[in-house]
């Protein structure tokens, strides 16, 4: 059984992992989640889930199901700017975003997993910060911040694909098309906008990583 390399998921956000490469049984192994993006009560569960599945498996479940949370909540937010191309953007790819935590959400519970639909304190305040903005500020920050869930989504749907279980491994390949057909779009609004002479810094914009 090949031993599969630990995933790196960055969104600005690092998911730090505990397991035992010398574990050839894909049981149980410690993941220990250093980032806020995870609340407690998903790490705990996660943690004490008698599966049989490897910390990586375990961190490529969490790390979907959260970031696509929280993608779609950003996409919420977005439908507030006054600029048209990004409303029609964010209403396009949102239902994407909902099948893959769905979907995600089945396969964990057909493993003994349970995640709820809740963001961390850190993704909440981030969010918080960012309904403050408006327009254009608020379109460049969406747009930066979609850019970087994209490529992060990229990376890890790319790795999702070298898991041990078959599911996974579909579910990992069915999303990377997913994704790759939205970063395209996202880039050249992206562009659009910052083309456009707006300030790129202002009172009140929520930094990215």
């Amino acid at each position: 059984m090949k031993t599969i390399t630990t995933l790196s998921i960055a969104i600005g956000l690092t998911l730090t992992l505990a397991c035992n490469p010398a574990e050839r049984e894909h049981r149980d192994t410690a993941v220990t989640p250093t980032d806020s993006v995870i609340d407690a009560t998903t790490k705990a569960q996660v943690s004490t889930a008698d599966v049989g599945m490897d910390g990586d498996e375990k961190a490529f479940l969490i790390s979907v199901h959260s970031q696509s949370l929280y993608t779609i909540e950003l996409a919420t937010i977005a439908a507030k700017s006054r600029l048209p191309e990004l409303r029609t953007l964010v209403k396009n790819i949102s239902p994407s975003y909902q099948k893959l935590m769905a979907d995600m959400e089945k396969i964990a519970k057909g493993k003994g997993i349970l995640l709820e639909r809740s963001l961390s304190k850190a993704q909440q305040k981030e969010l918080d910060a960012i309904k403050e903005l408006s327009s254009p500020t608020l379109d460049q920050q969406v747009l930066q911040k979609l850019q970087t869930l994209q490529a992060a989504f990229t990376n890890m749907f790319k790795e999702g694909q070298n898991l041990y279980h078959t599911d996974l491994k579909t579910y990992a390949s069915n999303a990377l098309t997913i994704i790759q057909q939205q970063q395209a779009p996202t880039t050249k609004l992206f562009n659009l906008v910052n083309q456009t002479g707006s300030q790129s810094t202002r009172p009140g914009e929520v930094s990215t990583p």
